[in-house]
């Protein structure tokens, strides 16, 4: 499975079909390949109609962005349009079913009041489509309510995995400091500004006219660099000043003006604790693929096709879903 706009997917293992017996043993080999799911995830198996409930969500959100038909261009790249939300789909649902076989084994299930909103989500959804789109999916009530009920399970899941790691975040770990900076590309005058400021040139006069970069004021945390060059950084105190320091192929020195910054560490701190929970959830993630038997049928998901025919005026799945299930701002 590919990754798609920065998000984690499930690595699919390709599942190999042939049907190269099967000519003459039926009258129509081709329904033995529709009758097939499209990807394993454990016991869990995703039908080529849920896949196209998705699939026609994507098509919906790219038909016509901005403002234009985006399936009468030609954008001379490698991957096709269709290609690209195909593999979106088949990304995301691969993640949403992985979630669902781990809420299974965690005990996660649906309240009474979301069971009643995911029969009335289906059914929603359903009487909206007209009816092209519904031949087109071809799903039953009871597939519809199933499907919303694997995306409300995997957004519970996903949810809890976040608050049960430790909410406390550390002034020292979400410290930021505010700097002022000089960089060149050239190694031999880096040096040489850094002569003048160890005799004494203003750090801030010597920046306004050696710095090379855009700002000479930055603001830095614990992710802004790399490990070796944080350690450095962080070990400076009001007034320091750094030797020069190679990052990426440039050349810096660093003049601390606040070590630590009380505002913006508390800012900051809301970050942290996103990025650790969104690491508690990718790390549960993996940790089951590892161990989970995938399986994608690939030769079934190339009979899976868009159709650009299709008027696509109702209301997406995703939107019915954020219809009943978004959660309100705090």
């Amino acid at each position: 499975m590919k990754n798609k706009n920065g998000k984690k997917k499930a690595g699919m293992l390709a599942a190999l079909l042939t049907c190269t017996t099967m000519l003459g043993a039926c009258a129509n080999p081709l329904s033995a390949v529709l009758t097939k799911p499209v990807f394993k995830v454990g016991q869990e198996s995703c039908s080529q109609k849920d896949a196209k409930v998705i699939l026609m969500n994507y098509q919906k959100e790219y038909s016509n962005l901005y403002g234009i038909d985006m399936w009468k261009h030609d954008y001379g790249q490698e991957q096709s349009l269709e290609e690209y939300i195909k593999d979106l789909t088949l990304a995301q649902m691969a993640q949403v079913y992985t979630l669902d076989v781990i809420a299974s084994e965690k005990g996660v299930d649906l309240s009474e009041d979301e069971q009643k909103k995911v029969t009335e989500a289906a059914k929603t959804y359903l009487d909206g489509l007209d009816e092209s789109e519904r031949d087109y999916v071809a799903v039953s009530e009871k597939q519809a309510e199933k499907l919303f009920e694997r995306y409300v399970l995997a957004e519970k899941l996903y949810e809890s995995l976040k608050t049960d790691v430790n909410q406390e975040v550390s002034d020292d770990e979400a410290r930021v400091m505010q700097l002022k900076q000089i960089y060149t590309s050239d190694a031999s005058k880096a040096q040489n500004y850094l002569s003048q400021l160890q005799a004494g040139t203003d750090f801030e006069t010597l920046a306004q006219t050696a710095n090379e970069a855009t700002s000479v004021d930055i603001n830095v945390n614990r992710t802004t660099f790399p490990d070796d060059v944080t350690e450095k950084l962080f070990a400076l105190t009001d007034g320091g000043i750094t030797d020069v320091m190679e990052i990426n192929g440039g050349y810096y020195i660093f003049y601390c003006s606040s070590a630590f910054d009380a505002e913006l560490t508390e800012a900051h701190k809301t970050d942290v604790l996103e990025k650790r929970m969104s690491d508690a959830v990718t790390n549960t993630y993996s940790e089951y693929m590892n161990k989970l038997n995938s399986q994608e049928n690939q030769d079934v998901w190339s009979q899976v096709t868009v159709d650009t025919s299709l008027k696509l005026e109702s209301a997406s799945f995703m939107e019915v879903y954020q219809q009943y299930f978004a959660k309100e701002e705090q």
